[in-house]
């Protein structure tokens, strides 16, 4: 297959590279001196499940160089989303599809109201994995899972069993989704919670969950988004809460999510998309979110005094 992965950080980077690694054509849209050292010396893998290296690796911070292709691996922050929808235009031709990865319940929507929902596919993924320096990439969890469904028809298509196909193949744990929304909102379940509340407090999930009043708290964050999610009429499963809930207790000491990492480096978070559409989405249908308002009362200064 011919995939483009926009772009090649953490997420998007790993999983380019084992596809690449199982023999397709992957071309990595990177910039600044990430792209510099993976045109220099490929693209580094450490790995829990083992190291490797793409070398070459095709690298180009310009879609116009890369033509239509197969599959877009789509893993750029939610805040950039519209910027990149506009980018990935040389990319996709009659036949492209653009699989997300991103973190959220709206981007999907983003990028089909510009290529189309047809060419959409959503791929919820579990996993720690980050950029540590130009050019290496460190995943650090013993899971890798990814799962795959339509963003705006019922059904395992055709389509969808054949990215999961290679995404398996490539030693990725991928799974089928009859329904696409279910596995993302699952998902939100979790991230948005966790992710929001760590941060909040500055502390790694496994140190703030020692506290019992953490704990109540964490699951009231997720009842919040459970009564937006079915009241919005996605297909929750009715134990999900509680299954996330545990999936939280165990999580390893100093793991940490990608929005307590970017917000221990100073950089834009996810917080928008995260938190934020919990209390949006909430309040367009008269479902209070507090926990959630409080995580964005807190967490979004940072975005201001970052100019955002």
């Amino acid at each position: 297959m011919k995939i483009a992965v926009m772009a090649a950080g953490g997420v998007g980077g790993y999983y380019g590279a084992l596809l690449a690694r199982a023999g397709n054509e992957v071309t990595f849209l990177a910039r600044g001196e990430h792209l510099k050292a993976i045109r220099k010396r490929g693209l580094t893998i450490r790995s829990i499940h083992g190291d490797f290296v793409i070398d070459p690796a095709q690298a180009t911070d310009d879609p116009a160089q890369v033509g239509p292709v197969d599959w877009i691996l789509f893993a750029v922050k939610t805040y950039d989303t519209e910027a990149a929808i506009q980018r990935i235009r040389p990319m996709v031709g009659p036949g492209t599809v653009i699989v997300t990865f991103q973190n959220g319940v709206e981007t999907h929507e983003q990028i089909g109201s510009v290529v189309g929902m047809e060419r959409v596919l959503v791929a919820p993924t579990q996993i720690v994995s980050n950029i540590v320096e130009p050019g290496v990439i460190e995943q650090r969890s013993r899971f890798r899972a990814v799962t795959v469904g339509e963003a705006a028809a019922a059904g395992v298509t055709p389509r969808v069993e054949q990215i999961v196909v290679e995404f398996r193949r490539a030693g990725i744990d991928a799974a089928a989704a009859d329904d696409g929304l279910k596995p993302l909102w699952h998902k939100f379940v979790f991230l948005a919670s966790i992710a929001g509340l760590s941060s909040l407090a500055r502390c790694t999930p496994f140190d703030l969950l020692q506290l019992p009043e953490a704990r109540e708290t964490l699951r009231s964050a997720m009842e919040e988004i459970y009564s937006v999610g079915t009241a919005i009429g996605v297909r929750l499963d009715p134990d999900i809460v509680e299954r996330q809930y545990q999936f939280c207790l165990k999580l390893a000491p100093g793991q940490k999510s990608s929005m307590q990492i970017d917000l221990e480096q100073g950089k834009r978070l996810e917080i928008d998309a995260l938190s934020g559409a919990v209390v949006r989405l909430g309040a367009a249908r008269g479902i209070p979110a507090p926990v959630h308002r409080t995580i964005y009362a807190g967490l979004k200064g940072h975005d201001a005094g970052q100019g955002q």
